[in-house]
């Protein structure tokens, strides 16, 4: 509905113009003293790829991949760099979801799991995010969960899980936990708390809850101990979402939209999802309090609508019933004859 895109779309371009150069190449997955076969088999070892494509189509695997299909490590990095400043200058999404979806391919068949593969599924989370497609984004997230604590990822429906060999075939070595950065940990940990809101699935509220609120504590240890920690913001994604839980239990929509308007990162795309949930129960509380009309323009300004046409259009759908006057379209509402 237009609310923050300019924040939104800020947020954005900035969140991946970060670490366009290419990652380290420091953990398990990253070197292999192996020969590279020309068809990877269960058994056989780790698959290394032999693939120069930077762009690379997405196919789904019916075979066993073959090393001339897939790009090793080196390719991969360059590939995301590459996807990575195209995105930002085109925001070709299409594109941009297919070369990463790829991506993730080459990742899973070789086995690898080091700093680069949390990024390349950072990255592929925060676009999705941005286009609304939740269902992919809780893949990446549920496998960004799984990398860096070892929980199985065995209820997510990712493309990646699908394909006909699975990482431990290769000799990958899925045991090795990994860890984000401080400040993904924070926005990701956000994220987590706000899904399981837009899914309205309270036990994992309780449980993400307790993650933000615990990635939070130790920010305040560590601000004691660097004041420089604090002057960048600290754990402020997890703040915002832990706050944001709250707004939602106590159906306060007041905090609710002073919290959409100054969300962090890309909270606010998921936070859209809310939007109407919030949005129909603070009508029913409105028109149960005034009497015995309100204007149009309270609801605009307490819901947060970009007009009085969008706010009537709401309004018409919630069942209200105006107050006609003589000419030109209604400026309020009748609250007693507008209760559900």
């Amino acid at each position: 509905n237009g609310i923050n895109n300019g924040i939104k779309n800020r947020s954005v371009h900035d969140t991946l113009q970060m670490g366009l150069s290419a990652p380290r190449d420091n953990s398990v997955g990253s070197k292999s003293n192996k020969k590279n076969k020309a068809k990877a088999k269960p058994g056989e070892g780790r698959l290394v790829g032999t693939c120069k494509d930077i762009e690379k189509p997405y196919l789904r695997l019916t075979d066993f991949p073959k090393a001339e299909d897939v790009r090793p490590l080196q390719i991969l990095m360059k590939s995301l760099t590459h996807i990575k400043t195209r995105y930002v200058e085109t925001e070709f999404f299409e594109w941009a979801n297919e070369q990463l979806k790829s991506l993730r391919q080459d990742i899973t068949v070789q086995g690898l799991r080091n700093d680069f593969v949390l990024q390349v599924y950072e990255t592929h989370a925060r676009i999705l995010l941005e286009h609304g497609d939740l269902n992919e984004f809780n893949q990446c997230q549920t496998m960004l969960r799984t990398l860096t604590t070892g929980s199985s990822a065995a209820n997510s429906s990712s493309d990646d899980c699908e394909v006909v060999v699975q990482v431990g075939k290769y000799g990958g070595d899925d045991r090795v936990i990994l860890s984000q950065t401080e400040e993904a940990a924070d926005e990701f940990g956000a994220y987590r708390l706000l899904y399981a809101l837009v899914q309205n699935a309270w036990s994992d509220v309780n449980k993400e809850l307790a993650n933000a609120i615990s990635i939070v504590n130790k920010d305040k240890q560590r601000s004691s101990e660097d004041s420089r920690w604090m002057h960048h913001g600290g754990s402020s994604s997890c703040r915002h979402a832990i706050l944001v839980s709250k707004a939602m239990a106590n159906a306060d929509y007041h905090v609710f939209f002073r919290l959409y308007h100054t969300a962090p990162h890309l909270s606010a795309y998921l936070m859209d999802f809310l939007l109407k949930r919030v949005r129909d129960a603070a009508y029913k509380r409105i028109v149960a309090a005034y009497r015995p009309t309100i204007s149009v323009e309270h609801f605009r300004e307490e819901l947060c609508f970009a007009d009085l046409e969008e706010t009537r259009t709401f309004l018409k759908k919630s069942g209200a019933v105006f107050v006609h006057e003589s000419s030109g379209p209604p400026f309020w509402v009748d609250c007693k004859a507008s209760m559900i």
